[in-house]
């Protein structure tokens, strides 16, 4: 079987590939980073299957798949994504996608999906709700947490216990999420600390190195587009009540900096702070602001 992930993301192709490596029957992996560079994978390579994040710049998954079938290739095509709900796998099933996988997710999820896929396309996946593909859910029916969320991704333990906002006097990384019509809803104010360690932990870097990234309040531009993946999968818990809400961008404050939303933050009717430690790694205080549209 060949398998082509397409992701913006670097370390997401990187863990994805590492999983699917562990799969039986898997016997090569090729990346693109764009729905164009998979069309042009696709017009020369033999492919079996399709992996592809949903969200991407310049061509969506969604936007990858009708029109792979708009050009009339019949191979098999899954999503992973951060995105979730029943809506969004429908569009997906109705797409002609085979399954929907939301991250974070296991090797083992990756590789029962595939094999239901090749083992019996007929065969309706059990857990999937009426016409919409396989997607992962929560044994307890409830909402994922910052923890199990960040574990999955990370494949280390992570903790979090209730703490202070994240100080001003650092440098920070603030994620701003939206909703459907594009308002921004929520906020993820992470300390520099934190937002080294997890995206430097994505795709295993020394923990020393993200310490002395922490100190000089900077990231590269490769950890921080780490970091941008981690934020996207908050997205999932960033929102208070579960309402779902998207990644809009990720940008840096410097040390006492105030985000151009801060009087919105002072009315805000709810806010989680945490500090949270990733296995090895420095902790760092992380804030879940949510606003009002």
């Amino acid at each position: 079987m060949r398998v082509l992930v397409v992701d913006d993301s670097r370390a997401m192709r990187m863990l994805i590939r590492r999983e699917l490596r562990s799969i039986e029957g898997v016997e090569d992996v090729l990346e693109a980073d764009s729905g164009q560079a998979a069309i042009a994978v696709l017009e020369t390579e033999p492919i079996d299957l399709v992996l592809s994040d949903w969200n991407m710049p310049e061509m969506s998954g969604i936007e990858l798949l009708t029109t792979l079938r708009a050009w009339g290739w019949p191979g098999r095509f899954a999503f992973l994504t951060s995105e979730s709900g029943t809506a969004t796998a429908t569009q997906a099933a109705e797409a002609g996608a085979s399954f929907l996988l939301t991250k974070p997710f296991s090797a083992e999820d990756l590789a029962r999906h595939i094999a239901r896929v090749f083992e019996d396309d007929s065969a309706p996946a059990p857990e999937a709700p009426a016409g919409a593909p396989a997607q992962r859910g929560h044994s307890t029916g409830e909402a994922p947490g910052v923890e199990e969320v960040l574990q999955g991704l990370l494949r280390r333990p992570v903790s979090a216990r209730p703490a202070g906002p994240p100080r001003l006097e650092v440098a920070r990384a603030l994620a701003r999420y939206q909703d459907h019509q594009g308002r921004v809803v929520a906020l993820g104010i992470a300390e520099i600390a934190f937002a080294a360690s997890a995206g430097a932990a994505l795709s295993m870097l020394p923990p020393a190195t993200a310490a002395e990234w922490a100190q000089a309040g900077v990231l590269t531009e490769a950890v921080a587009q780490n970091f941008h993946e981690v934020a996207n999968v908050l997205s999932r818990v960033a929102h208070h009540g579960g309402a779902k809400c998207s990644l809009k961008e990720v940008t840096f404050l410097a040390p006492f900096e105030k985000p151009e939303e801060f009087p919105r933050i002072a009315e805000a009717h709810h806010q989680e702070n945490l500090e949270i430690t990733v296995q090895g790694y420095q902790a760092g205080r992380v804030g879940f602001v949510s606003l009002e549209p």
